[in-house]
């Protein structure tokens, strides 16, 4: 039994090890780190701005390595850090145009083939995957802590 969970296991880990590759690639392709690739992906999907601290909480990275990248980004041109009425230290993440464009240009294809893949599967498999993944990561998490 054990060498069944210990090989499925290995292989689970392995594909999501290449799905996260892809990305790799994809944000290496572009010239870009992985965590740019988020921000930006994170800034692309949603037309609300977000605080550095809900980027954090999103994507699971440390504070520095958001901050990190935001301030290459703003640099760059291509975010504006704006600051939180009655709160100096939070501050908003916007996209200007500029970025606004480079989204449309290196973000939107990824977008459009994830959404080819999820569309090549059925609607049942891509809730039962989600879910199985959600209720994995759950369980994970409650062992690890």
């Amino acid at each position: 039994m054990e060498n069944r969970i210990t090989g499925r296991l290995a292989r689970f880990n392995q594909l999501w090890k290449q799905m996260d590759e892809i990305y790799h690639q994809y944000a290496k392709k572009h010239r870009i780190s992985d965590m740019t690739l988020w921000l930006l992906y994170s800034l692309y999907q949603n037309s609300a701005a977000f605080t550095q601290r809900e980027l954090c909480a999103e994507w699971h990275y440390p504070p520095q390595t958001v901050n990190s990248a935001l301030k290459n980004l703003e640099r760059q041109g291509y975010v504006r850090l704006e600051s939180v009425s009655g709160n100096r230290k939070n501050k908003l993440v916007v996209l200007t145009e500029e970025g606004k464009e480079l989204t449309q240009a290196m973000i939107a294809p990824l977008v459009q083939a994830e959404q080819n893949a999820f569309g090549g599967m059925e609607e049942t498999e891509t809730e039962t995957l989600l879910s199985l993944i959600e209720a994995y990561v759950e369980l994970l998490q409650s062992t690890v802590d």
